[in-house]
């Protein structure tokens, strides 16, 4: 059984934001994986890399869809997204002084935490504005990785 699994309750209502966070909870399962005794950093390091790439490329794709249909808490969603991304910069530096079992699973343990209370409340706030719309799911399908350099992180 993995570590965090995805439940129907987490759904958006938008099919490419859902797939994201399936994404982001199969790389936390990754994670999860690779923390066992015998394992070295460089799996984890690997996995934190992948985590916060992929976060990037997800929140760029959010925020271009929520700006496509107005959406008026977008500010503190974005900056929701800015701390969380800091932290998990953070987090990912600190690892490699990690020596101990418990705190590379309190760090787990965040990450899961972390990600389910943003999709249950914050990304639950906009699910009825984006959930059915055509222009939503338009600016999530035209969004690509690209566009984080020309948008997400220019702002």
């Amino acid at each position: 059984m993995s570590y965090f699994q995805w439940k129907p309750e987490m759904s958006v209502g938008l099919t490419r934001l859902d797939d994201d966070h399936k994404s982001l909870i199969a790389i936390i399962n990754r994670l999860a994986g690779s923390l066992g005794p015998d394992d070295g950093n460089s799996g984890v390091q690997q996995a934190l890399t992948a985590l916060l790439r992929y976060t990037e490329h997800h929140f760029g794709r959010e925020e271009a869809v929520l700006r496509a249909v107005n959406y008026t808490a977008l500010t503190q969603h974005r900056d929701e997204h800015k701390r969380f991304i800091r932290d998990l910069q953070e987090l990912r530096a600190d690892f490699a002084t990690m020596e101990d079992t418990e705190q590379k699973q309190k760090l787990l343990d965040f990450l899961k935490d972390w990600l389910t209370h943003h999709i249950l409340i914050e990304d639950m706030a906009y699910k009825d504005r984006v959930s059915g719309d055509k222009t939503a799911a338009k600016a999530a399908e035209k969004f690509s990785g690209a566009d984080i350099w020309t948008t997400r992180l220019a702002g």
